[in-house]
């Protein structure tokens, strides 16, 4: 009876587990579906969405960032980090060794009450002995009283006589402890001294050296700085600019090392400005070039107060320039009409695919000098000891032939100078870089699979958009 209760019981428990799961999966069919739908009429509609960016934020999470790294870099500060944890460590020892002293303080008290009892054998009579202080004579009576006692007395004696010989015993060994703890600290204590002793003969040379009237800076910033011809490194050196200038003084130095063959102008007169960002500051700016700075990449560099180039390193090519196919004649062969409609006079002076006439060449070579005289200018504003006629030619020159020229001030690796300029630092030296956490997972592992298998159809993509560019002003360098 009970056995068909108990059947029936786990049957009808079975049919409700059913029950549930076709409920369940008729659900989640439900949501599957809506949730594509959902997705489609967003495609369809395919609306922007509005994205809020809170910048000021931003900027306070990097100035936390940067004064950590500077108090992290700061010589004088670990120095300072560095004691406090020699004496707070130095302040739990001397508690640990008072503790040990007073435990020695009390057994060298039992041992002195116990010294004036003499232990005289059995068999042996008792010898008089003199003591300093009152009452000689009653420990002399009670001496000789205990040596007229039974054996047992005496054992007692022996082990009260074994007992104080340990603890005499670990009173001894018990200070030798503290001697080990003592010379640690002190080997401490020492390394410390050196190190302040040593801190202090570097701020006495920088001080000499500044008044010899060499800058010494605060901290030294390295920015690394590779341009490519689009001059697409803006973003990165914006934001890398921006997180210097929250922490960054007169006091302080910038060092880029820079390497760039030139490209828009466009580009590149931004990124010019965005260095200009440093030098209105107040703040040392120094540009070091390993391999080439040219054209854009010496717009670039001339912003700077000190250009340092290694000795066979391109500088110079003050000139713009602008080249372009014409393919009009190869239409006109192939029967292939160009129509292009412009309202303005020189709103298209050169074109790749129609007909170009003489009085849009002019006009074209009339806006590449006008580029042209204003990138003398700039040059000329901050490095005026210059000759424009001499340098202003669109010619480059090795490092060595450029410093005749007034183009670079010294010549140096920019590894020899930052050395150098390491020596003459209060601070240290800080290189800040933007990196871009990579992303882990499968999901990233598909999206770069289908990113190399989209390789081929992008470089063809970006042929066909050169092709169709047809304004001349893009190509100018």
């Amino acid at each position: 009876m009970v056995a068909d209760y108990l059947f029936e019981l786990a049957l009808f428990a079975c049919k409700c587990i059913l029950v549930l799961l076709v409920i369940a999966c008729i659900i989640s069919l439900i949501f599957s579906q809506a949730r594509r739908g959902r997705g489609q009429a967003a495609g369809r509609e395919a609306q922007p969405r509005l994205v809020i960016k809170n910048l000021s934020r931003e900027l306070k999470k990097q100035r936390r960032e940067m004064r950590r790294a500077l108090d992290k870099a700061d010589p004088d500060k670990q120095l300072c980090k560095q004691e406090q944890d020699l004496q707070r460590r130095g302040f739990f020892a001397f508690l640990h060794r008072k503790k040990k002293n007073k435990a020695r303080i009390q057994a060298q008290t039992v041992n002195q009450a116990d010294a004036g009892a003499v232990v005289v054998p059995m068999d042996e009579e008792p010898v008089k002995t003199e003591t300093a202080g009152a009452g000689n004579k009653e420990d002399l009576n009670s001496v000789a009283s205990a040596a007229a006692q039974p054996a047992e007395n005496s054992t007692s004696l022996r082990e009260l006589q074994k007992a104080d010989a340990e603890k005499v015993q670990s009173a001894v060994t018990e200070p030798a402890c503290n001697k080990d703890s003592k010379n640690k600290q002190s080997k401490d204590q020492r390394q410390l001294n050196k190190r302040k002793e040593k801190r202090q003969q570097q701020l006495l040379r920088l001080h000499q050296l500044e008044q010899e009237g060499v800058f010494c800076p605060r901290h030294v910033f390295v920015l690394n700085f590779n341009g490519s011809p689009s001059g697409n490194e803006v973003k990165k050196l914006r934001r890398e600019i921006d997180a210097l200038l929250t922490v960054a003084c007169e006091r302080d130095e910038v060092v880029v090392k820079l390497t760039s063959p030139g490209g828009m102008v466009n580009s590149y007169g931004l990124l010019s400005s965005q260095l200009l960002r440093i030098r209105k500051r107040g703040i040392y700016l120094t540009a070091c070039v390993d391999s080439v700075a040219a054209s854009g990449g010496y717009l670039m560099a001339c912003v700077a107060n000190k250009i340092v180039a290694a000795p066979f390193a391109y500088i110079g090519s003050i000139g713009v320039v602008a080249e372009f196919p014409n393919f009009n004649r190869l239409l006109n062969s192939h029967e292939v009409d160009y129509e292009q409609v412009t309202a303005g006079k020189y709103k298209r002076t050169l074109t790749m695919l129609g007909p170009n006439t003489d009085e849009g060449r002019a006009k074209f070579k009339q806006e590449l000098e006008a580029i042209h005289q204003r990138f003398k200018e700039q040059v000329l504003t901050y490095r005026p000891q210059l000759d424009a006629d001499k340098v202003a030619t669109g010619e480059h020159w090795l490092a060595l032939d450029a410093k005749e020229l007034g183009l670079v001030d010294e010549i140096a690796t920019s590894e020899e100078y930052l050395a150098q300029r390491a020596e003459q630092t209060y601070g240290s030296v800080l290189q800040i870089s933007l990196v871009r956490p990579k992303k882990r997972g499968f999901k990233a592992l598909l999206n770069r699979m289908s990113l190399l298998k989209l390789l081929g159809l992008e470089k063809s993509q970006l042929l066909q958009q050169k092709l169709e560019r047809t304004d001349p002003l893009d190509s100018i360098r």
